[in-house]
């Protein structure tokens, strides 16, 4: 189902898959004059939006299977769908899964694109959190701002913009600074400074566009974006940080048999990335962005899924 903001809502209750009573007859759900098979795997979809794990949600949605077998009904309204949703999550789970579910179903009613910006510095888990949150949410459009640093650098070349032809924490190689200056953060300050035009040129197409998106990156450093209040859009900014120098460390290990090289580069320049980490948490705690400790990714995709449900649900109010 397309909403009017441009994103697909892949979990919506009206687009359901096999369920089947007694008689062998699919059990329904019926929106305006559409009609869609019920499904488990897609209600455990919207379930999920909730803040419930996977294998939860999917309990879940075969209790609902279960009530609907119970009716004896061969057709049910999605608007009833999701009210025996609501009730099976208030009896199994609490008032905070009721709410949050609630608030997932009001995306539909949400008429700006909802532009999800997660900062973090390198081997923090963001590619996977914005991968994962975008498919909750039904966002299509998932981008890197290291991307944008790439494009960069096929256009301008290394004498011309030299910050954005290193990584963010070898930034201080594009830079001269004299011994009394802090050349890693000011190149890293420099790179963000070119980068994050392109990351605004993106933001306010797709405000324009009306269309969803989540941008991920180490240069979606709170504060260096002006004006996106301004914008014709719902922006949910975030940073992502792992507390536990170890856990941070080990996340590295695991791109080990994938990217062995990188791996080297990573462990060697990990003073330099737990730096930058300490120096994007300070920008967010000064601007007010919330920094999440992913030290679980299941507790951390619950946290920034909520923020996100809880600053749509202020939009629509």
């Amino acid at each position: 189902m397309s909403t009017d903001n441009g994103h697909e809502m892949g979990g919506s209750l009206e687009q359901q898959g096999s369920l089947h009573d007694d008689g062998g007859k699919s059990v329904l759900v019926v929106k305006e004059d559409r009609k869609f098979p019920y499904s488990k795997g897609l209600m455990a979809m919207s379930l999920m939006a909730s803040g419930l794990s996977p294998d939860r949600s999917y309990e879940m949605a075969t209790v609902i299977e279960r009530k609907l077998i119970a009716r004896g009904e061969l057709d049910i309204a999605s608007g009833d769908l999701s009210r025996l949703a609501e009730e099976v999550l208030a009896t199994e789970e609490d008032d905070v899964a009721v709410r949050h579910f609630r608030q997932w179903r009001r995306l539909d009613h949400l008429h700006k694109p909802l532009i999800l910006m997660i900062c973090g510095a390198t081997g923090v888990g963001k590619s996977t959190l914005a991968t994962m949150l975008a498919h909750r949410l039904g966002v299509t459009r998932v981008t890197a701002t290291d991307m944008v640093r790439q494009v960069l650098r096929a256009f301008f070349s290394n004498q011309f913009m030299p910050a954005v032809h290193h990584s963010s924490f070898d930034a201080d190689h594009g830079v001269r600074l004299d011994s009394s200056g802090d050349a890693l953060l000011t190149g890293f300050e420099r790179q963000v400074e070119q980068v994050s035009v392109g990351i605004k040129a993106l933001i306010q197409r797709a405000a324009i566009e009306r269309t969803s998106m989540v941008i991920e990156g180490v240069h979606c450093v709170p504060g260096a974006f002006e004006g996106l209040e301004q914008l014709d859009a719902v922006v949910v900014q975030v940073v992502v940080a792992i507390d536990d120098e170890e856990l941070h460390r080990s996340h590295f290990f695991a791109r080990g048999q994938s990217q062995p090289r990188a791996v080297e580069r990573y462990l060697a320049a990990f003073a330099r990335i737990r730096r930058l980490q300490d120096y994007i948490v300070k920008r967010a705690r000064k601007t007010g962005v919330p920094v999440i400790d992913n030290a679980s990714l299941d507790d951390a995709l619950v946290e920034v899924m909520n923020l996100v449900l809880d600053t749509i649900e202020a939009e629509l109010d």
